[in-house]
């Protein structure tokens, strides 16, 4: 039985961006620990509060589907073949950029108060009378 070493990325591009990738798509898909995981129990939770549970479950249905999609980018960037060369320079502050949001990503499971803390102060100035 052969094991063939799956391609990085497609091209043979940069590493480091096709791992933001994936941590973002990972993130879009609700895959734990990453912030978009603990986004969509927020709002499920929010909704199953609100006696809305057919919204929720409808919400986690179309959440699996595009997990679907949003995975599928991951398996053709690590795994298929490529089909061309990622060859454009990525400047400085693009890579900063990248750093930060997949830091804030990641490491939201781990610190999670300023921006849970932000957002509730944001929903009680909506609903302020």
């Amino acid at each position: 039985m052969k094991i063939e070493t799956p391609v990085l990325i497609v091209g043979g591009g940069p590493v480091g961006l096709a791992l933001a990738l994936a941590i973002f798509m990972f993130a879009l898909a609700g895959i734990p620990p990453t912030a978009g995981f603990f986004s969509k129990l927020y709002i499920f939770l929010a909704a199953i509060d609100a006696n809305l549970v057919g919204l929720a479950v409808i919400g986690v249905v179309t959440s699996v589907v595009g997990a679907f999609y949003y995975l599928r980018v991951v398996k053709v960037m690590y795994f298929d073949e490529p089909v061309g060369a990622f060859d454009r320079p990525i400047a400085a502050e693009l890579k900063l950029v990248l750093l930060v949001t997949v830091a804030l990503t990641m490491l939201f499971i781990l610190f999670p108060d300023p921006i849970v803390g932000g957002a509730e102060a944001a929903a009680k100035s909506l609903f302020a009378r």
